[in-house]
């Protein structure tokens, strides 16, 4: 006999809401902080290249929400040493 399952995850509830940081270059490396009313939880992150800190948003933002579904992001770049990363999980992202 052959038995196949799929681990669901999280059962909890969902923490759906707009997840900002706020990215900084150093000239070493970035550095990526929370920000917004979705902040508390979020880890800050950091790296030596701005894709390396862009994963670990995305995967901080994943485990503090709780979601199981990919979500996408934004990550703009406002000046050559800052850029604004938002995803909006189970939420719709309306600027104010």
């Amino acid at each position: 006999f052959f038995f196949s399952w799929t681990v669901v995850g999280n059962m909890g509830e969902v923490k759906k809401g707009v997840y900002q940081y706020k990215l900084t270059s150093s000239g070493s490396g970035w550095t990526a902080k929370p920000f917004g009313e979705m902040a508390d939880g979020l880890a800050e992150c950091t790296g030596a290249t701005a894709e390396e800190v862009e994963k670990a948003m995305y995967d901080a933002c994943k485990e503090a929400s709780g979601t199981e579904k990919e979500f996408t992001f934004a990550n703009d770049m406002v000046s050559p040493k800052v850029s604004l990363f938002t995803a909006a999980i189970e939420a719709a992202y309306e600027p104010k």
